[in-house]
């Protein structure tokens, strides 16, 4: 009986071990998301930068070029220019991509949580933990499923 119970408390440690493991891999998923973020996030800053000065300065030049003929082309290079940044960033999708990484962070954040809870239950049996690594991996590939690379 004593060694029926062993294994079984061996088999309740390596359950807890392969949570530890997805524990890890969420973490590692979330930090990776948050560097992402952060990156795409910078570069979406400078493109809207960059598009608002330069409508600011296809404006300023229309209106000084009515004095000056040259300026109104300056204004419409500046324009020009600005259209094309402001659709290179539709046609990337920048801002759904950021939603989307959002998303990813906070379900990998949440998931990690669940999971560090569960850790610290005492009266789980080896049945109940491998149910809920079944739902943790289902939660995985719900989670792999809806992200976007």
């Amino acid at each position: 009986m004593s060694e029926h119970k062993e294994t079984n408390e061996q088999k309740i440690e390596k359950k807890r071990q392969i949570l530890k493991d997805l524990h890890k891999t969420c973490l590692e998923q979330s930090l990776y998301y948050k560097k992402r973020y952060k990156r795409l996030k910078r570069k979406d800053d400078i493109v809207d930068i960059a598009h608002t000065s330069l409508n600011m300065s296809a404006v300023a030049l229309t209106l000084s070029g009515f004095a000056a003929p040259p300026l109104l082309i300056a204004s419409a290079t500046c324009a020009g220019l600005g259209l094309v940044l402001s659709q290179a960033q539709k046609t990337y999708n920048s801002k759904v991509k950021l939603s989307n990484f959002n998303v990813c962070i906070s379900q990998y954040d949440e998931l990690a949580r669940e999971i560090i809870s569960v850790l610290h239950r005492n009266h789980m049996t080896s049945k109940d933990y491998q149910e809920y690594i079944e739902d943790i991996n289902a939660k995985l590939s719900m989670i792999d499923d809806s992200r976007i690379l």
